[in-house]
Formats: structure tokens, C-alpha cells, sequence
């Protein structure tokens, strides 16, 4: 069995050159994977680096990097595919987009301010909840799976026991 990658960036990013930011090929590195798997969550919209030399070559800040280790952390620990990676981030981009709406209208008393924090509670209410109900999805599934890998693990046991 191959032993699992940690999903967290641990090494610390090369020096960022003049023209800021670190290569693609530092950035995967740092991350633990190809600089191929970079270019291809950029392919799929998922990870988009924030600078550019002037010659084109894409270049990774610190907040692109905790992305990147955001993204893997859905598909390593929580064992989502790229689609679902996709919409869960697209969730929580709207998630801080809708507290920073609160945020701005908390602090006015009128009532269409108050009328627009509601709207945004309940928009952000109906999205935490279809979050946790796509993780209890994952989670029923892990959990079947767990009781099937200790069930056949029991079953090992008996039949060892079977031959003393």
C-alpha cells in the first residue's frame, strides 16, 4: 500500500523573484504535486495563479498556494472528485461573499437593512446546510465502507480461528 501524501503545504515556498510570486514548478514542489496537475486544475477552473511573468509564465502567491492545499485537502481527506471540489469551493466563495454582505448592513438600523441581513442569513443557512448535508453524504458512504473493511476483517479472524 502506498503511504498518503499530507495535504497540507508544509515546505516553505521558494524566494519570489522580482516579478513576485514563485514558478509553477516551485509551487508543486511545495504542494507535493506536478507542476501537470497545476495546469490541469487551471484547465478546470479551480485553481487560477495570480501573477504572470512578463513572458507568460504563471507565477503563485502564498494565498493561491492556500488554495491549492484547500483543494487538496477536499480531494485527499474528504475524498471528493474534481466536480464536487468545484461547487463545494464555488459554495464557499459565496459563503464569504454573503458575510461580508452582512458584515457592510450589520451596523444600520433601518429596515431595509435589516431586510437585507435576513435575506442573506437565509441565503447563507440554505448553503451550510446543503454543505453539511453533501459531507453526511460522504460520511455515510465512508462509514459503510469502514463497516465493510472490519466486517471482512472479522471474517478473517474466524476463519483463522477455524484453522487452530
Amino acid at each position: 500500500m502506498t503511504p498518503t501524501k499530507t495535504t497540507t503545504v508544509n515546505e516553505p515556498p521558494a524566494p519570489a523573484d522580482a516579478e513576485g510570486g514563485i514558478s509553477i514548478s516551485d509551487a508543486a514542489t511545495t504542494a507535493g504535486v506536478s507542476p501537470r496537475t497545476l495546469r490541469y486544475y487551471e484547465e478546470l477552473g479551480l485553481l487560477t495563479p495570480s501573477l504572470h511573468t512578463r513572458g507568460g509564465q504563471r507565477r503563485y502567491t502564498e494565498g493561491d498556494l492556500a488554495h491549492l492545499d484547500r483543494i487538496l485537502e477536499l480531494r485527499e481527506v474528504l475524498g471528493m472528485n474534481l466536480d464536487e471540489i468545484r461547487e463545494f469551493l464555488s459554495l464557499e466563495t459565496r459563503l464569504d461573499e454573503l458575510r461580508a454582505t452582512y458584515r457592510a448592513t450589520k451596523t444600520s438600523p433601518t429596515a431595509a437593512a435589516r431586510a437585507e441581513q435576513k435575506a442573506t442569513l437565509l441565503e447563507a443557512l440554505t448553503l451550510n446546510e446543503s454543505l453539511a448535508e453533501h459531507l453526511n453524504a460522504k460520511l455515510a458512504r465512508m462509514d459503510a465502507f469502514r463497516a465493510k473493511v472490519a466486517g471482512d476483517a472479522e471474517r478473517c479472524r474466524q476463519l483463522l480461528a477455524e484453522l487452530e
